[in-house]
């Protein structure tokens, strides 16, 4: 909704513009390997009151893959999805200051832990399907990908995943506030796009993206029907990477950040980390999971006790020689941190007892690594704070410790898993007429 419950609809104008890449090239064509890796969009200022819906903007092009083969092994990640597969960093800055409002690095892994988590298959197969090429599991990716070959191409309308953008708040773009923005998009290197053996395989795949445009919903007021926007408030998005590869592990760290209202993490074989055989975008499953408990400066909070499971102990109702995975309690709190709400108000999620894509029985820790089996959507998180101004790690350490089997995290570069952790922060930007103060 537009700022002021008390503005006249008489005084309000919607409109959408469609914007061109300004740093254009002749042939109309993005890709890491022609060396044109950054996609760069400018939505103007104005004098009168504009405001940006931010979850209704689209980025629209066509992705179109070479050395693919519809009888082959190549595949993109099923919840992130052709377009979001493909980016490594969003930036979105003021344009009229050039100063960086958010930036969300590792792109490729906070998406598909927000779309398993937060949408249920029927979303993933029909809305979600339509805007970023999200499906259901990565075979149906398979057949996108050989239609991306050659020439022909594939379209895409997706929305960006960044706090800013999705804060329920309309951005003022006027010269009192914002001062109009600058989106930038950096590509992923050609090795972490389209992955499996064939893909891999000599002439490796490759992809473009081409007739790129930016389509912005408008909301035009009367200079005397709004006043300006003073403030704004969002949930950034900051990413860190560690790493764990022992049967007890402890990450901690000074995050640096004031209002912090949840931290989750993905994870994945470092092994894997910029190989085209493997998904660089897989949530995936540690292993056997005895433990895991949150601790800020060592004592436990907001948890005063450790998130259990007994895996282990079910082991022998799974398959012969595989993983049966019950982490109830994780799951429940994990879903909590995305969608930085209570679990009451948890709606659809992808995360399910036996779904294909993300069940829970028969799923090792390299499970599905290589497009070709059943598929995981684990991750693990913590919900802070929902309605206030979140923890204080300015100064303080977070951390979590968790323990899993000495089979699955052994202490060899083999099993060693790649953490990354999401930290999302209250922001507030203070607008006037001289500039903006971002109060992270």
């Amino acid at each position: 909704m537009p700022p002021s419950a008390n503005i006249s609809l008489s005084d309000v104008r919607k409109q959408y513009v469609q914007l061109n890449p300004v740093n254009a090239v002749s042939n109309g064509v993005y890709s890491p390997g022609s060396g044109i890796p950054l996609i760069k969009f400018d939505i103007s200022s104005s004098d009168a009151p504009m405001f940006l819906q931010g979850d209704d903007l689209r980025i629209n092009g066509k992705i179109t893959c070479a050395n693919v083969a519809n009888t082959g092994n190549n595949f993109v990640d099923n919840f992130c999805g052709r377009f979001a597969s493909m980016v490594d960093t969003v930036t979105i800055s003021s344009k009229r200051l050039n100063q960086v409002i958010e930036r969300v690095n590792n792109y490729w892994r906070i998406v598909p832990s927000v779309v398993s988590s937060l949408h249920g298959n029927e979303d993933i197969n029909t809305v979600l399907a339509h805007e970023g090429g999200h499906h259901e599991t990565n075979f149906l990716t398979r057949h996108e990908v050989v239609a991306n070959d050659g020439t022909k191409g594939k379209s895409f309308s997706s929305r960006l995943y960044t706090g800013c953008l999705n804060s329920g708040q309309m951005l003022d773009l006027s010269n009192a506030g914002m001062g109009g923005l600058v989106i930038e998009i950096l590509l992923k290197p050609n090795v972490s796009y389209v992955f499996g053996a064939d893909a891999a395989a000599a002439p490796a795949s490759t992809f473009q993206v081409s007739d790129l445009t930016l389509t912005c919903p408008l909301y035009h007021h009367s200079a005397q029907s709004a006043p300006p926007q003073q403030t704004f408030a969002f949930n950034s998005l900051s990413t860190v990477f560690q790493t764990i590869n022992s049967s007890t592990s402890v990450v901690a760290l000074t995050p640096g950040l004031r209002q912090v209202s949840a931290i989750f993490a993905n994870f994945m074989n470092t092994a894997e980390i910029g190989n085209q055989n493997f998904n660089s975008s897989r949530l995936g499953n540690i292993g056997q999971v005895r433990a895991l408990r949150y601790s800020i400066n060592g004592a436990l909070v907001p948890l005063q006790y450790r998130l259990l499971t007994n895996e282990q102990d079910n082991d022998a109702l799974a398959p012969a020689g595989s993983v049966y995975r019950g982490r109830c309690m994780i799951d429940r709190n994990y879903i909590e941190a995305v969608n930085i709400n209570r679990w009451s108000e948890t709606g659809r999620t992808a995360l399910a007892w036996n779904n294909w894509n993300s069940g829970v029985v028969n799923r090792s820790q390299t499970q599905n690594n290589d497009g070709t089996d059943q598929g995981t959507a684990e991750g693990i998180g913590i919900l802070y704070d929902a309605y206030g101004t979140g923890i204080d790690f300015s100064q303080q350490v977070f951390s979590f410790e968790l323990e899993a089997s000495g089979t699955d995290l052994d202490g060899t570069a083999a099993k060693a898993q790649g953490c990354y952790m999401c930290f999302l922060n209250k922001n507030q930007i203070v607008m006037s007429a001289q500039g903006i103060e971002l109060m992270r």
